[in-house]
């Protein structure tokens, strides 16, 4: 649904006050216009942990790239190039838990990320159902967006543009006017109504398989990109 906000009026008013100065005062208004474009996504994002704690670091170590070896070898057949999966390095530190009020330490945590970029959402399931059965601690983020996302919000942008272009051309018919040259273009950036069309990400742990966290959908929505757009033009 394309929905158009005026902001022309005290501008207007403002532009037609008698003045005694005999250079001709600019007359203009401005008006603001919002486009949106939907689109369903058409890759998902996926970053997996894994997290041992071992009496020796070089044995936590040793466990985690193990573990990483055998994700990466799982996902091979569902990934298009070597770019569509990147391996953090290895982050280690001492890992403690509290026993009647005392921290006591418990031995040497080592922990690695991996980032996989599903290109084919119709394999997504199959893709879940193998990484489920390897043993990754958790599953840090997944996202879904659309690979030409930058191009959708230049048409959101464009439409917002029009739009705002029809408001100025209804606002001059009301009141009996031409409209004249486009004096200003700025996108709204900041505004809520510009997004760049993204999905919440998730975090999930898993505890022996069993899930805590927030959940996430195998099925992804449409995502909606939004652009906004205000014009400054003259009158005749």
């Amino acid at each position: 649904m394309k929905r158009i906000i005026l902001s022309c009026l005290p501008l207007l008013l403002f532009g037609c006050t008698p003045t005694s100065s005999t250079t001709v005062p600019n007359r203009q208004i401005t008006v603001v216009g919002y486009g949106k474009i939907s689109a369903y996504p058409d890759q998902a994002e996926i970053t997996v942990q894994v997290s041992f704690t071992k009496p020796k670091l070089k044995e936590a170590a040793a466990e985690v790239q193990a573990v990483i070896g055998q994700v990466s070898g799982v996902v091979k057949p569902f990934i298009r190039t070597a770019q569509d999966l990147r391996t953090s390095t290895v982050s280690t530190n001492k890992d403690y838990e509290y026993r009647n009020g005392k921290e006591i330490f418990t031995g040497f945590q080592a922990t690695q990320s991996l980032t996989i970029t599903l290109a084919d959402l119709k394999r997504l399931e199959p893709f879940m159902e193998a990484l489920l059965q390897t043993r990754i601690s958790s599953i840090r983020h997944l996202s879904y967006s659309h690979t030409q996302a930058d191009s959708l919000h230049r048409e959101a942008t464009l439409i917002a543009l029009r739009n705002s272009l029809k408001a100025a051309d209804k606002l001059c018919a009301g009141l009996g006017q031409k409209r004249g040259a486009v004096l200003q273009v700025e996108e709204k950036v900041g505004s809520e109504e510009g997004s760049w069309g993204t999905t919440p990400p998730v975090e999930m742990e898993l505890y022996g398989k069993g899930m805590g966290g927030r959940s996430f959908r195998l099925t992804p929505e449409l995502i909606e990109y939004a652009g906004a757009v205000q014009t400054v033009v003259a009158l005749e």
